[in-house]
């Protein structure tokens, strides 16, 4: 969390704009304003738009390939394997697999 893991990107402002993504997706408003209010004073409010745009569409990229059933790739796989456990995700899609099978057999 906080831009550090990520380590310098190579992006002008990288740390500001991976700031950004994450206060979005934490539930601290004052993270998120202070994340806004350090884009607006450093790119623009142009900037925030944009990154505001950006946040949106990789939260609507991930739903619809979760949606459509795009397989994970297999470094992506064997990277979060440990954290796809702790959260349970595994459960997702083996209820899935029980409710096509009933309705075949519907």
């Amino acid at each position: 969390m906080d831009g550090v893991a990520a380590g310098d990107t190579g992006i002008a402002h990288g740390n500001l704009l991976i700031e950004f993504a994450e206060a979005v997706l934490d539930t601290d408003e004052g993270r998120l304003d202070a994340a806004r209010n350090a884009i607006v004073d450093a790119l623009g409010s142009e900037a925030l738009v944009d990154s505001a745009g950006v946040v949106g569409l990789f939260n609507a990229i991930d739903r619809i390939a979760d949606a459509t059933g795009a397989p994970l790739e297999d470094w992506k796989a064997e990277q979060t394997a440990d954290l796809r456990d702790a959260l349970g995700i595994g459960v997702f899609g083996d209820a899935k697999m029980e409710v096509e099978a009933a309705a075949t057999a519907s």
